[in-house]
């Protein structure tokens, strides 16, 4: 699922919580995984419910339903330079967003397994968190999805 670089951004800068969501989202919606108003699903989401995609300290999973303009099961990951609040007493400040596009249930969980992978190792997040380029990323997360 994470096949190409161009799903991975590493150390990109954001102001708020909108904004990573912004940059998170932006591969998906480029490449075609997700249509533009995809983002507006995730934030509008958000506002409602509050940051119910925060699923451990630092990191992220914005996601919005399929039919809210997912078109094909994708994740892309990014890294932030500098961590962002998002209102998450136990999660925050968020450094790790990993934006899930997915068409249906049972991708979803298929999804939510690989990134579990990811996020599992602390020695692995560490690796994650200092990766410099969008390239070294990419690396640390290919050779870390399949050595499980």
């Amino acid at each position: 699922m994470i096949n190409d670089v161009k799903w991975i951004q590493a150390r990109r800068h954001a102001k708020n919580w909108q904004q990573a969501i912004d940059i998170a989202a932006h591969p998906l919606i480029l490449f075609g995984a997700a249509q533009p108003q995809y983002l507006d699903g995730i934030i509008e989401n958000t506002l409602s419910w509050g940051p119910y995609y925060l699923i451990a300290p630092g990191v992220a999973l914005p996601h919005a339903r399929p039919e809210q303009g997912a078109n094909h099961n994708q994740i892309t990951v990014t890294t932030l330079s500098t961590p962002v609040e998002f209102g998450h007493e136990d999660c925050d400040p968020v450094w790790l967003l990993l934006c899930v596009s997915a068409i249906d249930a049972n991708e979803h969980i298929k999804i939510i397994q690989k990134i579990s992978q990811l996020i599992d190792s602390p020695e692995i997040l560490i690796t994650l968190r200092e990766a410099q380029t969008d390239e070294d990323l990419y690396s640390l997360i290919a050779n870390s999805l399949t050595a499980n």
